[in-house]
């Protein structure tokens, strides 16, 4: 990830006043809506596909949230090929995945950010069979953990064309947002990408158009 798209995950956080900006806590809002009345949530970002601003998209709405006054948890849940860590420019473990494999407290694998109210917790360790304890009981520890401590939990998730990750992780949260890249993402794999999270009963409570 080169110093530009770092730079463009923290739209929100370096140019508030941009339109882009604008638009993330557009989204932000819109989200709360959704989520109805509930003030604590817990959503997966995720895309059809690869490379279609996910990243970006987490980053930029955890610290939109953060700034909302919400104390955030952004979860880095590609542990295929995590990148928050080097965002965030903290090392890579110990992370989620380490934190779901062993009985590292929970504490040891969240990181505090420069950001007030934002805490993440980068990948982890690439560890075999590692995305498989994403649909776990110690998945729903983590959540539970989590959710004693944080108002709004993101899961920075792989593609859902790539991998059954955010399927599985999106049913035990309040729901998905769906990245979509303008001029990027293909009409016929957004659908199919809705069509598996309706398959999997998967609430989506947005979708945000990234123009790259």
């Amino acid at each position: 990830m080169d110093s530009r798209a770092i730079y463009s995950c923290f739209i929100v956080h370096n140019s508030p006043t941009a339109a882009a900006a604008e638009q993330y806590r557009r989204i932000r809002n819109n989200i709360r809506i959704a989520a109805g009345k509930k003030e604590q949530i817990s959503l997966v970002i995720t895309s059809p596909s690869p490379g279609e601003g996910k990243t970006t998209s987490a980053v930029n709405l955890a610290v939109s949230f953060a700034q909302r006054g919400d104390k955030v948890l952004l979860v880095d849940a590609n542990v295929r090929n995590p990148i928050l860590g080097q965002v965030f420019s903290i090392k890579q473990w110990p992370g989620l995945a380490d934190g779901l494999a062993s009985n590292i407290d929970f504490e040891e694998s969240v990181y505090l950010t420069d950001i007030e109210r934002l805490s993440i917790v980068p990948g982890g360790s690439h560890l075999p069979g590692a995305a498989d304890l994403l649909d776990s009981q110690a998945m729903s520890e983590f959540l539970d953990r989590a959710r004693k401590e944080y108002t709004v939990i993101l899961f920075d998730c792989s593609a859902v064309l790539e991998t059954p990750d955010a399927i599985a992780l999106a049913g035990r949260c309040d729901g998905v947002v769906l990245v979509v890249s303008s001029g990027k993402t293909q009409q016929k794999k957004a659908l199919e990408a809705k069509r598996l999270l309706d398959f999997g009963k998967v609430r989506i409570l947005g979708s945000l158009l990234n123009r790259g």
